[in-house]
């Protein structure tokens, strides 16, 4: 296995990766009503294109297909972090975070941040983030409960 950055070009395999995800792993949490609303079906390969490369992106890759990525804006905002369900507790996600967190220290984020399903929320408990906050956010018409969790990184 691979962590390596996102490339232009990977947009197809990525968002394949986050569709799968969202309807086998999350189907309890506010991942299924992002797939209910057509979030992840706009199917404009260009606009993801765009998303994954405006941030620090990176995949986790296993003999050519990807498996993994994740992706922190320069605030700190861990904004996107899937590891497919068929790889899932193989240490994929702690490879991907642990490279999340290094380009933050080398970056001097002071503090990482995202907001996490219930379901996803120990992964990130584990990794030493602390709950801020329980809310519930309108995603396609539904009010599902997620977590913001915060961890402040050694400086």
């Amino acid at each position: 296995m691979e962590i390596r950055l996102y490339q232009k070009g990977d947009s197809k395999q990525v968002v394949k990766l986050l569709q799968g995800t969202v309807n086998i792993v999350d189907t309890q949490s506010y991942a299924e009503i992002e797939t209910e609303s057509g979030m992840l079906d706009h199917g404009q390969s260009q606009d993801w294109e765009s998303f994954f490369l405006d941030s620090f992106t990176i995949v986790a890759e296993i003999n050519s297909t990807i498996v993994g990525v994740a992706q922190i804006e320069d605030d700190g905002h861990i904004n996107c972090f899937y590891c497919h369900s068929d790889f899932r507790r193989q240490g994929i996600g702690g490879q991907l975070y642990t490279a999340l967190e290094d380009y933050a220290k080398t970056k001097r984020i002071p503090t990482i941040y995202s907001e996490t399903s219930s379901s996803d929320r120990p992964f990130f408990l584990q990794m030493g983030f602390e709950e801020v906050q329980k809310q519930k956010v309108l995603i396609g018409g539904k009010v599902p409960t997620h977590f913001v969790i915060k961890k402040d990184l050694p400086s």
